[in-house]
């Protein structure tokens, strides 16, 4: 049941007189109506304004946004990175420049829609993922490309990368789409480039959304500076309008905040396991704050008994209804107490 809100989601919501404790959406920092958070972003708006009008690639260049884009590349990993007004276009800048060199590119069955533009090769499954790169590869001069979301929850990437590790990863060119995973997971919630990098690809490209567990409005692209600059010298580039500048400058001065509330979510994520009674019964990634359950019946009696959750069809009305726990650094033990003793009596 879909509900109509009148204020941005956090850990509790009044609908229709009704309390209810919210375990959805992607907000795993909890940072989206967080005080300190907004305070910071606040401060920021009166130095850079709400927005940057003009292009990235005109004669006036705005400071932050190289600052902010070497910090990120160094807390990730990367050589270089730049950023985007959103997630969506960082993905679709990547695709639609090594569509238009001629690469042959290639989705994994669960790649995010902001991957698979026209022109992209979808699979059903990772058997058939391995016989396209065969063919491909025999095809084509050019290096066959695979686009993944790197926290994918079907268990076949993140955290071992199973599914593609048997490919010939030397002679290919990865693009992961880690939004799910920046700020979560790796070191310091560094997210998975590092762990990508160890794979030994030909080539490496990483995109994100920065909306999730980073809570700004905007998005980011990390590989080596000669990609990084091909990518910036394309039209798709210049011609977008840049993330506001006050976003920027909150990542960059949002390290503390960034890393404090890490350790809540990673606290409130060791303690919904030592009292959930059967983790197994949901689809779980070791590490990452989701619990996916496939279960109308649960689904319904556990909002009549207080809790939202993520519970809708995806990716569009004909796809399957996902029902997913999410834990964030907002939820306090008590809300975690509360949540398990409902799954453990109902379960």
């Amino acid at each position: 049941m879909a509900h109509s809100v009148h204020r941005i989601p956090d850990r509790e919501m009044v609908i229709d007189g009704q309390s209810y404790l919210y375990f959805g959406g992607t907000a795993y920092l909890g940072l989206q109506n967080y005080a300190p958070f907004k305070e910071l972003y606040l401060t920021n708006v009166s130095k850079f304004g709400m927005h940057y009008g003009a292009s990235r690639k005109a004669n006036i260049k705005l400071n932050i946004y190289k600052e902010t884009e070497d910090h990120l590349a160094h807390w990730v990993g990367s050589e270089s990175s730049l950023t985007m007004s959103s997630g969506y276009l960082a993905a679709q800048l990547v695709v639609h420049s090594l569509i238009k060199k001629g690469h042959p590119v290639i989705a994994t069955p669960d790649a995010h829609t902001a991957l698979r533009i026209n022109g992209v090769l979808t699979t059903k499954s990772f058997d058939e993922l391995e016989t396209l790169v065969t063919k491909h590869q025999s095809r084509n001069a050019l290096s066959p490309v695979i686009l993944f979301d790197t926290i994918d929850f079907s268990g076949k990437l993140y955290p071992n990368f199973d599914g593609v590790r048997k490919l010939p990863l030397d002679q290919l060119i990865l693009v992961g789409d880690d939004s799910h995973g920046i700020g979560l997971v790796g070191t310091n919630g560094n997210g998975c480039f590092g762990m990508l990098k160890a794979l030994g690809a030909q080539k490496l490209l990483v995109c994100c959304s920065l909306g999730k567990a980073m809570g700004i409005q905007a998005g980011a692209v990390f590989g080596d500076t000669e990609d990084i600059q091909e990518l910036e010298a394309t039209p798709f580039f210049g011609g977008a309008s840049p993330a506001s500048p006050a976003f920027m400058a909150t990542l960059l001065d949002g390290k503390r905040l960034y890393s404090q509330r890490l350790e809540l979510l990673k606290e409130n994520y060791r303690y919904f396991n030592s009292q959930l009674k059967d983790p197994s019964f949901f689809a779980h990634l070791p590490g990452h704050p989701t619990f996916e359950f496939e279960n109308s019946t649960l689904a319904s009696r556990l909002e009549k008994k207080g809790f939202l959750f993520t519970n809708f069809n995806y990716p569009d009305a004909n796809g399957p209804l996902v029902s997913r726990i999410v834990l964030s650094a907002y939820h306090n033990k008590i809300d975690v107490e509360q949540l398990c003793a409902a799954l453990n009596g109902l379960l």
